[in-house]
């Protein structure tokens, strides 16, 4: 039996709630205050940062939630007074606007960007007015099931457009906009493995040649690509005269010029250097970019652009296999780099993947893990 609130106190001592099905439900504490009942599920209303329904790990959400606890209990004490709070939640097309906006405003890639603007403008056209004019909560999961279901061409595009969508809604459910990620609740898919093709040695050569010949920016572009492993479209294309120090050994690229978000110092083999010092001594503004010699830079399609005026060319020359891409210049050194040391961790720093997960899968894709560990384990004959 709950113990209603004495008369001799204004108050009762708050407690922790936690719901049965804790995926679908938020973790609170609540206390009477003059007979009236309150909830909070975190520190907003003392002005603290404390948010234990953002916490993934357990233990930490627990914590989280008993430090919301004795918080509560310490301002009751020293006679803090609750106010009726009315939290508004705005309504299922406002709430995936906001998000979008933000997401917009946010220093990320323009593809990404552009994949959310996509499934954005795909999702509201296929809700419902009452459903879109209505808080999140009260989307049925089916009907997100429903709409994922009509990208079911192949496996790739559903699961990208399911990743795209719970990027919504988990941004709604962090914003306590909503209980649970109906994304995540959808069924999974699982791409066919793609063998990523290298270049060999000779190849490698040979098209690099070409392109120094007939595309001098693309040229340069694969050559960094290959020597230092920048990523082309986003890197290399955006490199000022300023991120290379004066002796052409070090680029220097900050967290919000390259794709992991952190510094990020990439080391130049003598041959880039060589050519970096032809492009660089036309460019004297540190600002310039050093393909288009102008503060301003090309825009993010221009290598690819570029490459496919010359792709055709290469394959008739019978230089370049059907999948390759610039990307392929990246694979093969990646190639280079893991049979040379054997280490993974050397390479997720030369990549600068996030986590090693990302680099052994990295590795799978271009079937170089546990190709040598089979290999001693097949069958003898006697």
């Amino acid at each position: 039996m709950k113990k209603k609130p004495s008369k001799e106190f204004n108050y009762t001592t708050p407690k922790i709630t936690i719901p049965r099905n804790r995926k679908k439900g938020r973790v609170y504490i609540s206390y009477h205050y003059e007979g009236v009942r309150y909830r909070h599920y975190n520190g907003n209303s003392l002005a603290l940062k404390i948010y234990p329904n953002r916490c993934t790990d357990e233990q930490d959400k627990l914590r989280q939630l008993n430090l919301l606890k004795s918080k509560f209990n310490d301002a009751l004490e020293s006679g803090w007074a609750p106010t009726e709070e009315v939290i508004t939640i705005p309504i299922l097309r406002d709430a995936l606007t906001q998000v979008l906006a933000d997401k917009l405003a946010s220093n990320l890639s323009s593809t990404y960007k552009k994949n959310l603007v996509g499934i954005h403008k795909l999702f509201t056209k296929f809700l419902l007015p009452n459903e879109l004019n209505r808080t999140y909560d009260h989307l049925k999961l089916h009907r997100v099931e429903e709409f994922l279901n009509t990208f079911r061409s192949s496996e790739r595009n559903y699961i990208n457009r399911r990743r795209c969508l719970g990027v919504f809604f988990n941004e709604i459910v962090r914003r306590e906009w909503g209980k649970s990620n109906l994304a995540s609740r959808t069924p999974p898919a699982k791409a066919k493995a793609v063998l990523h093709i290298p270049y060999n040695d000779d190849q490698l050569k040979q098209l690099l040649d070409f392109l120094k010949k007939t595309s001098p920016n693309l040229y340069l572009c694969c050559l960094l690509t290959y020597g230092c492993l920048l990523r082309p479209h986003r890197e290399i294309l955006r490199l000022k005269r300023k991120h290379i120090t004066e002796d052409l050994s070090q680029i220097m690229l900050s967290g919000n010029e390259n794709k992991s978000g952190k510094v990020r110092r990439v080391f130049v083999p003598v041959y880039v250097q060589e050519e970096l010092r032809k492009r660089l001594e036309r460019i004297t503004d540190p600002e310039a970019n050093i393909f288009t010699q102008h503060k301003e830079h090309y825009n993010e399609s221009y290598f690819n652009l570029m490459w496919r005026r010359a792709r055709r060319a290469m394959i008739e020359k019978g230089l370049l296999f059907d999948g390759q891409t610039i990307y392929s210049f990246r694979h093969t050194a990646a190639i280079k780099v893991y049979r040379k040391t054997k280490d993974p961790h050397v390479l997720q720093q030369l990549l600068q993947h996030s986590s090693m997960s990302v680099t052994l899968n990295y590795l799978r894709g271009l079937g170089e893990v546990n190709d040598e560990r089979l290999k001693d384990m097949m069958p003898e004959l006697w």
